[in-house]
């Protein structure tokens, strides 16, 4: 299902705790949707503002208002994405957050945590609902259910989609589909039958 389809389906799925549901509706290829959301620096900006000036990672994940499990692993691959900043600026990559917070309760969170990036407030959840990423509800509590990152070149294209990524890898598998988008690093092949 390309970006364009997933607008108009129905929300994602809603999840308890324990249930670990769903694909999202993009694919590798898809064009990143255009939807705007406000930025924690207070301004509308939208999930394509930032194609063709710059590659770019887009973390969802659950913190601010979560707890648990589900805080703890969204800050892991936060923290691991923040940790790699030097790296980020001198591949020109943007990295940026989205959580389904407002912008009070994600202020406080970059401060506690001393977040490097931007994060975008999806409050209303309209880029979880566009992109199908599932969500779990506590109360009225709505947050992502587990960390997903996309990575999105130059041309506006989504060059890597992780579900649920390892922290200690995050920056790495990013920074490899930004060179392979960018053609500075061949596409992985099979490896070579061997001879007989």
């Amino acid at each position: 299902m390309s970006a364009g389809d997933a607008a108009g389906t129905a929300e994602p799925p809603v999840t308890g705790a324990d249930d670990r549901a769903g694909a999202i509706a993009v694919r590798v290829g898809d064009p990143i949707p255009s939807i705007g959301l406000r930025a924690s620096d207070g301004y509308l900006l939208n999930l394509r503002s930032f194609v063709t000036r710059q590659p770019a990672a887009f973390l969802f994940f659950a913190a601010p208002t979560a707890d648990g499990e589900q805080r703890r692993r969204g800050t892991q691959v936060a923290e691991s994405l923040a940790a790699a900043r030097e790296r980020f600026a001198a591949a020109e990559v943007a990295v940026i957050g989205v959580t389904c917070d407002n912008e009070r309760q994600q202020a406080a969170w970059i401060e506690e945590q001393g977040f490097p990036y931007l994060l975008f407030s999806d409050e209303r959840r309209s880029a979880v609902h566009g992109l199908g990423i599932p969500v779990s509800r506590d109360g009225d509590n709505m947050n992502v259910e587990r960390p997903v990152l996309l990575v999105v070149g130059r041309d506006g294209l989504l060059r890597a989609v992780l579900h649920d990524p390892d922290p200690e890898y995050a920056a790495d598998i990013v920074l490899a589909a930004v060179r392979r988008a960018e053609g500075l690093d061949p596409e992985p092949s099979a490896p070579a039958e061997p001879s007989s």
